[in-house]
């Protein structure tokens, strides 16, 4: 080949070195191209057959290298269209004139063109799959078009709730130092409140004397002292006058004279005088010490009078005397307590129970008896209404928070009347051998009544004994708003089992009827809930996670059927310092009709419409393609590729995975390396005109040699 071999290579040379530099320039002027793809280029050596010692270096070809798999910059944009793949693959487009065929591109700079497809700035519509309540429903990719319609109200029909309550709540009624203050009370709710309110109050009219018969009391005395520390001369007399009729007793050492000489006690004595006077009289009168004081009766039932007199009766503090009492004079104060009860109620027990708590009483009418553990011993040896003060007292003391307010007496209608005005809550029962001799023995059970609706008389007196659980916004059919409040009343609180009755405001109106009305009721067992029960037939509850109102109505509008969902384990009763309730989750599934505002791209590569409403939806999934050899691609205008047998068919992926929304890819143009590339390609360019020259001038040369 020679010097024509020379002058052939060196073109070979500029041809290969132009084809870098047209590669370079097209790099250069598309490094502000979004999404664009540089060339690079690559050198062939061509050589020609020859034995192997006569080979030469040979001509050179060059070919384009692309670099679709190098990715450029990730850049913010302010549009929410826009978008970028973070990693491999193309998003799949076809051309906006619907002249067909599917291209990929990296190029994201998609926005809404007039028709309301995703168009980018090449021209290129974006695909994708359609989707519809957030599910992916089709199965071929389609452009995405964007419609801008209203979005069609929705009618609530589950609220999903969840919270805490807490275990004493602090409602307007609360008072921290009042048992029960905390809990609603339906007994109040006049008008509104269902069934019988029940305060137990047991009664009974046990058999009482005839006539309250005349009786006096002496001095103070210790009953085991020796008479002879009283004083009484021997030869003194105490005189007893019985209806007219006298009775004297001489005191002195020698019988029939009533003794007072040691070891004779005072109580001894007294007794003498009372086996004189009854064997006199055949009567039942009695004389001895009462209540801690010298005691002279005379027989029950008796209206004779009583005096006495003799110059013992001062000695012995006997002077005034209280006149038989009839019938129709009765009262607790003036009737003593040893004369009443079948069989009388001396060294007998009364059992009072409020609510698991009791109290046992020992009646004792004599001033001697001794009460065991556990037992209050009671003076019987006054009035009625003194020993009944004292039990009276006791319950209010330490008989429960139903005990609080209870109250005793006796009176010749109604006999004793052991009752608790306000106790709705605490049963009652009474027991013991005085109960049965005042005839009180028997049991009530305390009922507080229920509430299932809550008038507009009584909706302020309801606020106060309840606690806020929030209020929601919920949709009619045709997106009509209304707020929902609800209010937490807890009804009971024993032994760790606690119920919570749920309302909602259902009328608010200027002259509503009905304020309130009961959704259902919640128990709790040591803080979990145990069960859900209904208000009616309206309410259908199902286990302990939710339940549905038939017909939910507020203000007299009608919502519909709606289900309260409350999730597992989303409803609790734990302590709370604020005593209020504490709301983890209050949400629902309604809304109004809403105007199209904007479209936006998620992590998910999900195409979003977002409405003046608040409500998103996902118009379309956007798809992704990948491909075995993706440098094989074919290239287009406007950074978009088809392709081709070498790049090997689409691999279409709908996840989504690595698209980025509000972002475009830059050029993964490196200028420095372009102008670096340009350097050495100038210079190689350069280099092989210097061989063409050098070969031309050797030609010139070899035409010389014969001239």
């Amino acid at each position: 080949m020679g010097i024509f071999g020379a002058l052939q290579s060196a073109v070979s040379g500029l041809k290969a070195q132009s084809h870098a530099m047209e590669n370079i320039s097209g790099n250069i002027a598309n490094s502000q191209t979004i999404g664009y793809k540089r060339i690079d280029t690559s050198f062939v050596d061509m050589i020609p057959d020859a034995p192997v010692k006569q080979q030469i270096a040979g001509a050179v070809s060059s070919y384009s290298r692309s670099m679709n798999t190098l990715r450029g910059d990730i850049q913010n944009a302010d549009t929410e269209t826009y978008m970028a793949l973070n990693g491999n693959g193309f998003f799949v487009t076809e051309k906006a004139d619907g002249s067909g065929g599917t291209f990929y591109t990296r190029r994201g700079d998609f926005d809404i063109d007039r028709n309301g497809y995703l168009v980018n700035g090449a021209g290129y519509r974006l695909t994708g799959l359609g989707m519809n309540n957030g599910v992916v429903t089709g199965s071929v990719a389609e452009a995405v078009k964007i419609d801008n319609s209203f979005l069609p109200a929705k009618r609530s029909t589950t609220i999903n709730y969840q919270l805490n309550l807490p275990q004493s709540p602090k409602t307007a009624s609360y008072v921290s130092t009042t048992p029960g203050s905390e809990l609603l009370k339906p007994w109040s709710y006049s008008g509104d409140v269902m069934g019988t309110p029940i305060a137990p109050k047991i009664s009974g009219m046990s058999p009482q004397p005839t006539t309250i018969p005349a009786y006096g009391y002496g001095n103070i005395v210790d009953p085991n002292a020796l008479a002879s520390t009283l004083s009484i001369p021997d030869g003194h007399q105490l005189t007893i006058d019985i209806q007219g009729t006298t009775r004297t007793y001489t005191f002195g050492p020698v019988a029939p004279q009533v003794p007072t000489a040691p070891p004779v006690t005072i109580a001894s004595m007294l007794a003498d005088i009372e086996g004189r006077l009854q064997l006199a009289t055949g009567g039942n009168e009695r004389v001895g010490i009462k209540d801690g004081r010298v005691f002279v009766q005379l027989d029950a039932g008796s209206t004779d009078t009583l005096t006495f007199g003799g110059t013992a009766a001062p000695l012995l503090g006997l002077s005034t005397v209280q006149s038989a009492i009839l019938p129709a004079a009765y009262t607790s104060a003036n009737m003593p307590a040893d004369l009443m009860g079948t069989g009388g109620i001396h060294n007998k027990t009364l059992d009072v129970t409020v609510g698991g708590v009791t109290r046992k009483y020992l009646l004792d009418a004599t001033g001697t008896l001794t009460a065991g553990s556990g037992v209050v011993k009671v003076d019987a040896t006054g009035s009625m209404k003194e020993m009944l003060d004292v039990i009276q007292a006791d319950l209010r003391a330490y008989g429960g928070a139903g005990a609080s307010g209870a109250t005793v007496n006796w009176d010749t209608t109604n006999g004793l009347v052991i009752d608790f005005p306000g106790n709705y809550r605490s049963d009652v029962a009474i027991a013991g051998t005085a109960a049965t001799a005042l005839n009180v023995v028997g049991s009530q059970n305390a009922a507080t009544g229920a509430l299932a609706k809550v008038s507009a008389a009584n909706s302020e007196l309801f606020v106060k004994e309840s606690i806020s659980g929030g209020g929601i916004t919920v949709y009619s059919q045709t997106g009509e708003p209304v707020n929902v409040q609800m209010r937490w009343a807890k009804v009971s609180d024993e032994a760790g089992i606690a119920t919570w009755s749920l309302f909602y405001a259902s009328d608010s109106a200027p002259g509503a009827t009905d304020a309130w009305t009961k959704m259902a009721d919640y128990t709790f067992d040591q803080g979990v809930l145990s069960n859900i029960t209904g208000n009616g037939s309206g309410v259908t509850v199902s286990g302990k996670e939710r339940l549905t109102i038939t017909d939910l109505s507020v203000n007299g509008r009608s919502f519909g059927s709606i289900t309260v969902d409350h999730g597992l384990k989303g409803m609790t009763q734990f302590a709370d310092n604020s005593g209020m309730a504490t709301t983890t989750q209050l949400k629902q599934d309604g809304y109004g009709a809403g105007e199209f505002i904007s479209v936006g791209i998620s992590d998910e590569g999900q195409v979003i419409a977002s409405y003046t409403n608040g409500e998103t939806r996902a118009v379309a999934q956007i798809i992704t393609a990948s491909f075995s050899n993706p440098n094989a691609l074919k290239r287009g205008d406007g950074g978009a590729y088809t392709a081709t047998t070498e790049s090997g068919e689409a691999i279409i992926n709908q996840s989504g995975e690595g698209i980025v929304g509000s972002s475009t890819e830059a050029s993964n143009t490196d200028i420095s390396e372009e102008f670096t590339k340009l350097i050495v390609t100038q210079q190689a360019y350069s280099a092989n005109t210097k061989i063409v020259t050098a070969a031309d001038e050797m030609l010139q040369e070899a035409l010389n040699m014969i001239r």
